[in-house]
């Protein structure tokens, strides 16, 4: 071998070690909230992937090589968005309908730990049509490079929902009405019922 095939050799071991294959994810739901109502999981638009900053199955990252899903981004989260909201105790395909617009989701790992940043308007319309519910959901977590990047990445995603749970607006916009003689708690605190 010459010695620029040498020269070549551990460069292109190194460049394609940076070459990534789409992860098959499977997002599963962990919150201890308890929360009562009723929605529709519509769908969710992603962004940075409308704006060209990355590809519809791509998270945004810093350091060399990409972080690309075996779906879209948009699709992953609003499944998400479906499996948190059933698990917690949302009676779910009937009633106000929530859908929304993941702003930005960013992985920022160049260096010795992680920044992770997920930034979503969640927007809820009335069984009337009309629209009870829009807020921005801002979520930011530090993380040490080396850890588990799924097992995070399903809790920036699972940390931003309950930021939605959590919120009283949230919360009375899909409360269900009490049926005549009855009466309905709705909270968002965890551990209650």
């Amino acid at each position: 071998m010459s010695r620029k095939a040498w020269f070549c050799m551990p460069l292109m071991v190194l460049l394609g070690g940076c070459s990534t294959a789409p992860m098959v994810l499977h997002y599963a739901p962990n919150s201890t909230m308890t929360v009562h109502g009723s929605e529709q999981v519509g769908s969710f638009r992603y962004m940075p992937a409308e704006q060209g900053k990355a590809k519809p199955n791509q998270i945004r990252n810093t350091a060399i090589g990409n972080v690309l899903l075996d779906k879209g981004v948009a699709d992953y989260f609003s499944q998400a968005v479906f499996d948190e909201s059933r698990f917690v105790g949302i009676t779910m395909g009937s009633g106000a309908k929530l859908s929304g617009t993941i702003n930005d989701f960013l992985i920022d790992d160049l260096g010795y730990s992680v920044d992770w940043t997920l930034d979503v308007t969640y927007n809820v319309t009335a069984v009337n049509g009309s629209q009870c519910y829009s807020s921005d959901k801002v979520l930011k977590k530090h993380t040490a490079k080396f850890a588990n990047a799924f097992g995070t990445l399903n809790e920036v995603i699972k940390l931003n929902i309950e930021k939605l749970f959590t919120d009283p607006a949230f919360v009375r916009c899909i409360a269900v009405p009490p049926a005549s003689g009855s009466s309905s708690v709705a909270t968002s605190e965890p551990g209650k019922q």
